[in-house]
């Protein structure tokens, strides 16, 4: 086997939910792209903050509903005491042995959920040294892992 077709390896021709890992990647890089291409071409902050939390909250759905149980198999929910009224997050991942996690998915995802938040770090960095403060809150409203 080369190197180009290796288990693990970052081609999504390798992907077993190559639709569901091609969306979860858009939306990653397409809030990103909005922000960035706002910040350098337009002066419209409330569009650009609009379309941008739209697309963080459409990432944050397809990867808390889809992409993280179907690539990785994660999944997690609010559960509410109806006798005390106090909530718990529940965290579930898939027994080890049930299902089988492909490599490149599992690398894809993991990679597209630390890189992220490195980016938006670098983009309020590029915000700071550049004077334009007021395009930090929508950094600050970026998703963390």
């Amino acid at each position: 086997m080369d190197q180009q077709t290796a288990p693990g390896s970052l081609s999504w021709r390798l992907s077993s939910h190559p639709i569901t890992l091609l969306t979860f990647l858009s939306f990653r890089i397409s809030s990103l792209l909005v922000y960035l291409f706002g910040l350098l071409f337009t002066k419209n902050l409330v569009m650009i903050f609009i379309i941008t939390i739209l697309l963080l909250a459409a990432d944050f759905y397809y990867l808390k509903n889809i992409a993280g149980r179907r690539l990785v198999g994660l999944r997690w929910w609010n559960e509410v005491d109806p006798s005390t009224g106090d909530s718990h997050w529940v965290f579930e991942s898939s027994e080890p042995g049930t299902k089988i996690i492909n490599p490149t998915d599992s690398r894809f995802f993991w990679l597209a959920i630390y890189a992220q938040p490195l980016l938006w770090i670098l983009l309020a960095i590029v915000a700071l040294f550049s004077f334009k403060f007021i395009w930090l809150p929508l950094v600050g409203a970026s998703p963390s892992p």
